[in-house]
């Protein structure tokens, strides 16, 4: 029922208006009559799928930081029977004790969203936006048929950039008063590895010293997405590289297919994917946010989209990939192969870095930002 719903509402736009007017008014005459909790936050990442990113590292920095040291910690999971969390309640996503948690508490923290397209935040209630990423294909209202997103109500909003500042005012409906200028937590973490927590992760990974690692990471799409031609990779790369494949959450099937070898490694499921960029070389990817994360190592980048004409016009994207990623969209395995086994790697972590830097300009203690300016909201 939940999933017809909410094809509903994305497909449909008198769904969505209906829906929303309709939800907002019971959940605000709800709030009237729920008390509130002043030492009450509620967190979540990824609409609940994971227990990751950058409220994870904000709810981890506030349980050692004294003035929220005293404070209750929910996380809401879409299986929070699978999840536990040390120092936190569990509650199930979009279910009643969710909208219950959301109108008592203090404190809200998200990158995606707390109000699920509603409107019911009360005044006195915080709310900081971290974001999940910044990255060149189309979201909020500029998505075809989506004129719900409003985030006109978040207090703080985590903000990398002009880009990302000029995406979410004009698509998203976010306020320029609440641009907090920092990067995100999440990459916090990125400014100080070191090369010894490189070779730490590599050796965890099962990663050879003298083998390169290329991360191969294509974001969600409508239907099935194809993997490799794994045996082609392995055979013209040999043992002198591996692949690491990480398959989008929403995507997780069909990536690796039955292909099985020591040259493929599915990392899909491992914890942190900031160690996935320090332990790789290469990153491939398509139009995902995980440019502007790898990026900021300024490794080399290749965007590899063999849909990229379909996907512009059925989808859309804010970024010409074609004029503007260094060396362009690549649609046939074989160039990328050729490129990986011929390129300058000194000249191509340069070009890459440099086009990173031109979209993120505010990237360091993010963390700190973020808590300094709750406190500051919540003393005022």
């Amino acid at each position: 029922m939940h999933e017809k719903l909410a094809y509903a509402i994305k497909h449909y736009p008198w769904v969505q208006r209906l829906y929303r007017v309709v939800m907002s008014f019971l959940f605000q005459v709800w709030g009237m009559f729920t008390g509130f909790d002043d030492h009450l936050i509620l967190l979540s990442a990824m609409s609940g799928d994971q227990y990751a990113g950058s409220p994870r590292v904000l709810f981890e920095a506030m349980k050692k930081h004294p003035p929220f040291s005293d404070h209750h910690y929910v996380w809401a999971f879409t299986h929070p029977e699978k999840q536990t969390v040390e120092g936190a309640s569990v509650v199930k996503m979009d279910s009643p004790q969710y909208f219950k948690t959301a109108l008592r508490a203090k404190i809200w923290i998200t990158d995606v969203n707390i109000e699920r397209g509603l409107n019911f935040k009360k005044k006195k209630t915080v709310y900081l936006n971290t974001w999940h990423g910044t990255g060149p294909k189309k979201g909020g209202n500029a998505v075809a048929g989506r004129k719900d997103y409003d985030f006109s109500r978040v207090d703080i909003f985590c903000c990398d950039g002009q880009y990302t500042h000029d995406i979410f005012i004009k698509w998203f409906n976010a306020t320029d008063e609440s641009m907090l200028w920092c990067g995100r937590p999440r990459e916090d973490e990125l400014m100080a590895f070191t090369e010894s927590d490189r070779e730490k992760i590599r050796s965890e990974l099962e990663i050879p010293e003298h083998v390169k690692a290329v991360l191969y990471m294509p974001t969600w799409r409508e239907g099935q997405l194809q993997g490799l031609n794994y045996t082609a990779w392995e055979k013209k790369l040999g043992k002198d590289y591996c692949l690491l494949v990480r398959a989008h959450h929403f995507t997780k099937e069909g990536l690796l297919s039955e292909h099985s070898s020591e040259f493929v490694k599915d990392v899909s499921d491992y914890p942190d994917v900031n160690k996935l960029y320090l332990a790789a070389d290469y990153l491939i990817s398509d139009y995902s946010s995980a440019f502007f994360d790898y990026g900021l190592l300024s490794k080399p980048m290749i965007c590899f989209a063999p849909d990229y004409d379909t996907y512009k016009q059925n989808y859309g994207l804010f970024m010409d990939l074609e004029s503007e990623f260094p060396n362009g969209v690549f649609k046939n395995e074989d160039d990328v192969l050729n490129l990986i086994q011929n390129m300058n790697y000194k000249e191509e972590s340069a070009k890459c870095g440099a086009y990173c830097a031109g979209y993120v300009t505010h990237k360091e203690n993010a963390t700190q930002k973020c808590l300094n300016r709750v406190l500051e909201l919540i003393r005022n």
